[in-house]
């Protein structure tokens, strides 16, 4: 395996405070971590005022029995522009994280003194002892900024199509090592799996307001529309892939394949599509996986499958997002996929989604029923 920048990257997180902690001294780092604690106190108060202003005021949105005039107008003038939540959430979550900071003043002043105190008395131990405890006090910290790193690269591998980075998480020896022994344990752990729900619900939240100023504002709201979907694959998924674009001849051929494969075996969810307009989300699951495990799923969801099983064949494929048009004027938020053809130097649109109706490959006509508004990935 080669070093590239991931591994140079996720070495240089884990030495670096090792070596700082050194050259410190254990009074100096507690010095410094007395200014951390209070800087990730201050992250976290901020952080909790945001997550409360944001449910507040989706509650007050979602509200349809306000009889204060005072909140109707705010809850309209929310519902009505993507402008008014800009505005409104900063403003509330300044009041409150004040707030908060009053009531956990003492706390944190409780911490950060504890810590001076001890930074004091350890001005008494010898330099070598005191430089070796330092760096016992920095390993937990080069360990977990250097798998939160790692971390990052699993996450963001299925969002980017550049090949380039592909391979080089594939070639990096410490990337490679710390996703199989720690990311992929850790991810598929019973105790991880109640972390994204805040996330999930996040995105669900987005999504109800944009519909809402879909609904209620003008008309062009619709570009604020947002569809939760997620690109993950497993083995299974890759292993479909590489049966059904065996022989193919080029990246053409191989698109074209996984794109007539989805289309035929794939059956859209009316059920789920009507409890997305209906608003009922917190039963729903999105993405690859469900959707080639239960061979069901919305236009979002086949073209993640898309997305999925063309990345396990080394093509550079893409999500795109925005409207289709139908024939009669009418139409919707909806996803297919654009692919690049290293073989042609081109890049082409199909919709997986659509395959059953016609030919939506790299159809001439495409863009004159689908309307983008942007790339997922």
């Amino acid at each position: 395996m080669d070093i590239n920048w991931i591994t140079i990257i996720a070495l240089f997180l884990l030495i670096s405070p090792l070596l700082i902690g050194l050259w410190r001294g254990l009074p100096d780092e507690l010095d410094h971590l007395r200014y951390t604690i209070y800087s990730i106190c201050s992250s976290i108060l901020w952080l909790i005022s945001y997550g409360i202003t944001f449910w507040v005021l989706r509650s007050l949105v979602m509200n349809s029995n306000l009889e204060i005039p005072q909140l109707y107008w705010l809850q309209q003038h929310l519902k009505a522009s993507i402008f008014a939540w800009a505005v409104a959430v900063p403003i509330c979550a300044l009041l409150l994280s004040w707030l908060l900071r009053l009531l956990a003043g003492p706390v944190i002043h409780l911490l950060t003194s504890s810590v001076h105190h001890i930074g004091r008395w350890t001005e008494r131990i010898p330099k070598g002892l005191s430089r070796v405890l330092t760096l016992v006090l920095k390993v937990p910290k080069a360990v977990l900024q250097t798998l939160i790193f790692l971390l990052v690269v699993h996450i963001g591998l299925p969002f980017l199509s550049s090949s380039d980075f592909s391979k080089m998480a594939d070639s990096s020896f410490v990337y490679q090592w710390t996703d199989k022994k720690v990311i992929k344990p850790l991810l598929a752990s019973d105790w991880s799996k109640q972390l994204p729900v805040l996330g999930q619900q996040t995105g669900n939240w987005f999504h109800q307001i944009s519909q809402e100023a879909a609904k209620y504002g003008p008309k062009d709201s619709k570009s604020f529309w947002t569809w939760q979907t997620r690109f993950d694959s497993n083995e299974q998924i890759n292993a479909k892939a590489r049966s059904i674009v065996k022989g193919a001849k080029n990246d053409r051929e191989k698109a074209y394949r996984l794109y007539k494969w989805i289309g035929a075996n794939i059956t859209y969810d009316d059920n789920k599509a009507y409890a997305i307009q209906s608003g009922n989300y917190r039963s729903l699951t999105y993405g690859a996986i469900p959707t080639f495990q239960t061979k069901k799923g919305i236009c979002s969801d086949y073209s993640a499958l898309m997305v999925a099983m063309g990345k396990a064949v080394g093509l550079e494929i893409k999500q795109e997002l925005g409207e289709a048009v139908l024939p009669d004027g009418s139409g919707g938020p909806h996803a297919w996929n654009v692919v690049y053809l290293k073989d042609e130097n081109k890049t082409i649109p199909c919709d997986p989604t659509w395959a059953k109706s016609g030919n939506y490959f790299d159809n001439r006509n495409f863009y004159e029923t689908h309307h983008p508004e942007k790339q997922a990935i």
